[in-house]
């Protein structure tokens, strides 16, 4: 092989590292958000399953009559 062909075939080689590198780091980014987007999620989940508790409390005491009744 040809020195020029060599050379052409590291740059390549370079390129599709530095790609590989780029692509692995956005993943992992990716990987990062979604993680925090599930804690999000779990968080509003418990939130919303704290408060209809509350408003089934509440309406199961709203059905007692006051004692003038």
């Amino acid at each position: 092989m040809s020195e020029k062909k060599i050379v052409e075939l590291e740059e390549k080689i370079a390129f599709l590292q530095n790609m590989i590198d780029e692509l692995n780091m956005v993943v992992f980014r990716q990987g990062e958000k979604l993680e925090k987007l599930n804690l999000k999620l779990k968080d509003t989940n418990e939130k919303m399953m704290n408060q209809s508790e509350i408003i089934s409390e509440k309406n199961d005491n709203s059905d007692d009559r006051p004692p003038h009744y």
